[in-house]
């Protein structure tokens, strides 16, 4: 019984030797075929970040320009009026005579007149002339530009003349038109700390009654407004 199994396992032995080398052989086999596997070689990949620009937008379009004003139209100048002259006479024909008479539209419908026909009713000229000139006009209504009282103002005191202690008068000449409103003024002597522009002003605010020629009718004039200063 013992040597039956001896024999069984060297048996069994050999067959697993075989099997192991058979095996063993087609691995070593197999491995030395196959190329040796390639190696990866590890590369490196640098990653630049680049800075994000904004998408520059367009610029807006220009404004329309502005329509265009059309000039206005000089105006006319206005026609003056000028008077008619009578033309003049021929070269050799002599100006006519003046004629004491009527004229033709002084002629009745039947053509008779009670005085003779003719161009013109002036007297004709005997050359003759007044000795003596006429005398002069009684009762000259002329006067001076007068002022009134309660048309000015009087002209309100600067700190600075306060300060100075001003007081005197002033003189102011001013240009009186025919309605009895001032047109100009001017100051005789500067006073300064401010006051000459006041004076001024009050001077153009006053009003007058206008300087009347011989025969009454108003004219334009100069004439003087005196201011006192006396402080407040």
């Amino acid at each position: 019984m013992t040597k039956q199994l001896t024999w069984k396992h060297l048996w069994l032995a050999c067959m697993v030797g075989s099997v192991v080398i058979h095996v063993s052989g087609g691995l070593f086999i197999a491995t030395r075929e196959r190329p040796p596997a390639q190696r990866l070689q590890a590369v490196k990949v640098k990653i630049v970040e680049q800075p994000v620009v904004a998408k520059a937008e367009p610029p807006p379009p220009p404004p329309p320009p502005p329509p265009r004003e059309r000039p206005k139209p000089k105006p006319k100048p206005p026609k003056v009026a000028s008077e008619r002259k009578s033309p003049p006479p021929k070269p050799n024909e002599p100006p006519p005579k003046p004629v004491q008479g009527l004229t033709a539209d002084a002629m009745t419908a039947g053509g008779k007149v009670a005085a003779p026909l003719g161009n013109t009713l002036m007297v004709e000229d005997t050359g003759e002339r007044l000795k003596e000139e006429p005398g002069a006009l009684q009762g000259d209504m002329s006067a001076e530009p007068e002022l009134i009282r309660d048309s000015i103002t009087k002209p309100e005191y600067t700190q600075a003349a306060i300060d100075a202690g001003l007081e005197g008068s002033a003189i102011v000449e001013v240009l009186v038109e025919e309605t009895g409103r001032v047109l100009d003024a001017e100051l005789k002597k500067r006073i300064g700390f401010g006051m000459d522009e006041r004076i001024l002003t009050s001077a153009k605010g006053a009003r007058f009654k206008p300087r009347r020629n011989r025969y009454g009718r108003a004219e334009t004039a100069w004439t003087e407004i005196k201011f006192t200063l006396q402080l407040p």
